[in-house]
C-alpha cells in the first residue's frame, strides 16, 4: 500500500458486511447484537460455581443472536447495568436465581449442550468454540442429569468422550471440525476462569476463534502446541482485534508483554475485555449521533505564560481495556465527587463505541471542561508499534499503513485527534531510536485528524527539555509529547485517604524531578491508585508554587504558542473563533457551534463544490443528499470573529445503520 505526498489515507479495508457492526464506511472491527428489548432477563454470575457460569454466558450469546434479551449481572460492574434502567433503556426486568429455569425458559435457542472435562480444563474452549457453530450451552457433567430432565433436551456432546491427550490432540480436532464453521476477523485467548470465562457469551454468539497460549513456565506448555498457535495467528486475517488477555489472574500464560507483542508481530491487536462480559447485551445500543467532547474543545484557554510550569496529568494505562472501564473505571475516576475540579486526561479505546457504547455516550454526555479524552494507548488496540507490529506477515509496511488507517477513522468517530502510543519497556533508556522517528513519521505522523502523539507509558527516558517536539506534515504541524513520570512500586489504594499524602508526594517528587528543567510536564497517573481527589490535592499544593495544570488539548495549544507556531488549522482549535462542528461522523445533518452569517459551501476531496449556501442564516446543514465519505465545509461569516471570518474543516459523512 503506497504512502504517498505525506498524507496516509483513510483505508476502507473491511469486507464483512453480513453482520450489523461491519461495515466499509464506519470502520468497526466488532460486531454488533442487531437489536434490543426494554423486557429483559437477568441472571447473577458473581457467586454460582464454573458450570453454572458457562450455561449462563452461553444461553446469554445464543439468545442474544438477534436481540439483546439476557443481562447477566456481575457485582463488578452493577453500575453499568443500572445505567440502562436510569435512560430508560430498559423497563422490565425478570430475574433468576436458578440457572436450570433460566435455560428451561430460552430452551428454543439452544440445540443441546456440550459437557467439557472439569480434568482437562482447556476443553471448555473447546466446549465455547462448539457452542456458538452448533447452539449448544455448555454445562458440567454434575449439570447433565439436571439439564436433561428441566430443559427436556437430550442432545449432548459430552467430550469427555473424546478423550484428548493434550492442548495439541484438541487444538488438531479443532481445526478440522469447528474452525471452518466460526469467523476470522476476531480472535480472543482465553483460559479456564472467571476473568475470562465472563465474556463467552461474545465469543458464542458471533462464532469467534477461542484459544489459550501457556507460558514455557507453565506445567501444560506444549512446544508443538505453541507452533500450532503461531501457524493459525500467521493464518488468519491482519489487523484484525484479539479479545481477552495473554495471562490469566494467576499468572499463567504468557506474560502481558510478550503475549501483546506476539500478537502484534503476527498483525493483531489485543483488546482487554476481561473480568465483566455482556458484551453480546451491550453492542447492540449502538449510538448513531457521534462524539463531540463539546465542553473542553469550546472552554476558553488561558494566555501562555512563561513564568509558569503547566502539567497535564494523562491515564495513559488501562483506557484500552474495555473490562476495566467497566468495572475500575467509574469507581477510581468518573465517579469521584472531585471530577471536574482538576483538568485530567483520560485514554479510552474505540472499541468503546463498539462494546460499550451506552456508557461510552454517558462518559461524553457528563463530562466537564476539564475531562479530555485523547486515544489510548497505541490505536485501535493494545499493541506496540515500535516493537515489531506485522514484522512477520507477508508486508509489515502494509500492515502498519493499514493498522494506523483504521485507527485514524475509528479517532475521527470518537472526536479523538491525540494518540497515545507505547513505546518501549525499558524505562531508563526508552528514547525513541531513529527507528522509532520512521515509524512515526511514515505510518503515524501523517494520519488524517491527528494533532499529537502521547508517547510513552511509565516514562521513556525523557525530560521536561527534551520531552516535548513539533514535527511539519502537509496538513500542518503535529506535535510529541513524551511522558515524564514513573507509577508507584508501592500500592496507594485509591478509596483509603490515609495514603493521599505519600502518593501526593510520590507524584509531586516525579514531576520536579524529571520536568523540573523545563516548562511542559506531561505526567501519567496511575488509575488503579489516583483518582480525582487524590490528583485534586496534588494541584492545590503545586500551584503554590507555579505549576499550571491543563487538559491535554490546552497542554498542547500552549506549548504551541510557547514556540510560536500555528496553535492547529482545525477548526476546534480556533481559540478565537470559538466555532466547532458536530457531529464528526455525521449522519443527515452537520450542527455549528453558533449561528452562521453568510456562506456556507461543501466541497468533496477533489475540490468539487456540491452544496453551495449564499446569504445564509442558521446553525446546521443538511448533508442527507451526499454520499459517504470525507468533506471539507467552508464557512464565510461575520458572526464568527474579526481574524477567523473564514473557516474550514474536514468531516466524514456516514450513513449509520
Amino acid at each position: 500500500m503506497k504512502v504517498s505526498g505525506g498524507k496516509l489515507k483513510i483505508l476502507f479495508c473491511f469486507i464483512f458486511v453480513f453482520f450489523k457492526g461491519f461495515s466499509q464506511s464506519n470502520g468497526n472491527f466488532f460486531l454488533s447484537t442487531p437489536n434490543y428489548t426494554k423486557s429483559i432477563s437477568v441472571f447473577n454470575i458473581s457467586n454460582v460455581d464454573q458450570g453454572a457460569r458457562l450455561a449462563a454466558v452461553s444461553i446469554q450469546g445464543l439468545a442474544n443472536r438477534d436481540t439483546a434479551r439476557i443481562l447477566l449481572e456481575n457485582n463488578l460492574a452493577l453500575h453499568i447495568n443500572e445505567l440502562y434502567v436510569e435512560k430508560g433503556l430498559i423497563h422490565e426486568i425478570k430475574r433468576y436465581s436458578d440457572i436450570y429455569d433460566l435455560l428451561s425458559d430460552f430452551r428454543g435457542y439452544f440445540s443441546g449442550a456440550v459437557v467439557y472435562d472439569p480434568n482437562k480444563k482447556f476443553t471448555i474452549n473447546l466446549a465455547t468454540n462448539l457452542a456458538g457453530v452448533e447452539n449448544r450451552v455448555i454445562i458440567s457433567p454434575e449439570m447433565l442429569e439436571d439439564f436433561k430432565n428441566i430443559t427436556k433436551n437430550s442432545d449432548i456432546k459430552d467430550l469427555r468422550e473424546n478423550d484428548f491427550m493434550g492442548l495439541d490432540d484438541a487444538f488438531i480436532w479443532y481445526k478440522d471440525n469447528i474452525y471452518p464453521l466460526q469467523i476470522d476477523h476476531i480472535m480472543s485467548v482465553a483460559n479456564d476462569e472467571f476473568m475470562h470465562d465472563v465474556y463467552r457469551d461474545y465469543l458464542i454468539e458471533f462464532k469467534i476463534p477461542t484459544f489459550w497460549l501457556p507460558g514455557k513456565s507453565d506445567v501444560d506448555y506444549n512446544e508443538d502446541y505453541e507452533i500450532m498457535i503461531y501457524d493459525f495467528l500467521d493464518a488468519s486475517p491482519e489487523n484484525i482485534p484479539i479479545i481477552g488477555f495473554w495471562p490469566d489472574a494467576g499468572g499463567k500464560g504468557y506474560s502481558e508483554f510478550e503475549g501483546v507483542k506476539l500478537a502484534g508481530k503476527y498483525g493483531k491487536f489485543t483488546v482487554v475485555n476481561t473480568w465483566v462480559g455482556n458484551y453480546s447485551f451491550h453492542s447492540a445500543f449502538t449510538d448513531s449521533t457521534g462524539y463531540y467532547q463539546k465542553l473542553a474543545r469550546e472552554k476558553e484557554f488561558q494566555m501562555y505564560d512563561p513564568l509558569k510550569k503547566y502539567v497535564a496529568l494523562i491515564m495513559i494505562e488501562s483506557g484500552d481495556s474495555p473490562g476495566y472501564m467497566q468495572f475500575g473505571f467509574s469507581q477510581r475516576q468518573w465517579d469521584d465527587p472531585s471530577r471536574g475540579e482538576v483538568p485530567l486526561s483520560y485514554g479510552i479505546n474505540p472499541s468503546m463505541r463498539m462494546l460499550l457504547p451506552v456508557y461510552n455516550k454517558h462518559l461524553y454526555d457528563t463530562a466537564t471542561k476539564n475531562d479530555f479524552f485523547f486515544c489510548s494507548i497505541s490505536g485501535a488496540g493494545y499493541c506496540y508499534p515500535f516493537e515489531g507490529y506485522g514484522k512477520l506477515t507477508s508486508n509489515p509496511s502494509e500492515t502498519l499503513t493499514e493498522y494506523f488507517s483504521i485507527t485514524s477513522l475509528n479517532m475521527l468517530h470518537m472526536d479523538l485527534d491525540m494518540l497515545g502510543i507505547y513505546t518501549h519497556p525499558n524505562i531508563f533508556s526508552g528514547r525513541w531510536t531513529n527507528e522509532d522517528e520512521s515509524i512515526f513519521v511514515n505510518y503515524i505522523e501523517p494520519m488524517d485528524g491527528l494533532r499529537s502523539v502521547v508517547s510513552g507509558m511509565h516514562r521513556t527516558g525523557y525530560d521536561a527539555m527534551s520531552a516535548n517536539k513539533a514535527y511539519n506534515n502537509y496538513d500542518g504541524i503535529v506535535t510529541v509529547h513524551h511522558t515524564l513520570t514513573f507509577w508507584p512500586e508501592k500500592n496507594y489504594p485509591y478509596n483509603d485517604v490515609s495514603y493521599d499524602d505519600e502518593a501526593v508526594s510520590f507524584l509531586e517528587n516525579e514531576i520536579k524531578t524529571y520536568g523540573g528543567n523545563g516548562k511542559f510536564i506531561q505526567a501519567m497517573f496511575y488509575s488503579w491508585m489516583y483518582g480525582p481527589g487524590r490528583l485534586k490535592k496534588l494541584m492545590d499544593k503545586m500551584k503554590i508554587e507555579g505549576y499550571e495544570f491543563v487538559t491535554l488539548n490546552e497542554f498542547d495549544l500552549l506549548f504551541r504558542k510557547s514556540l510560536k507556531i500555528p496553535t492547529g488549522s482545525d477548526v476546534r482549535f480556533q481559540e478565537q473563533s470559538k466555532l466547532t462542528i458536530y457531529p464528526n461522523p455525521a449522519a443527515d445533518t452537520l450542527f455549528f457551534s453558533q449561528k452562521i452569517d453568510g456562506t456556507i459551501e461543501l466541497f468533496d476531496l477533489e475540490g468539487r463544490l456540491l452544496i453551495l449556501k449564499k446569504d445564509y442564516q442558521g446553525n446546521k446543514l443538511d448533508i442527507s443528499g451526499i454520499s459517504s465519505g470525507e468533506y471539507v465545509v467552508k464557512i464565510i461569516s461575520k458572526t464568527i470573529g474579526n481574524n477567523f471570518s473564514e473557516v474550514k474543516v474536514k468531516f466524514i459523512k456516514k450513513n449509520f445503520p
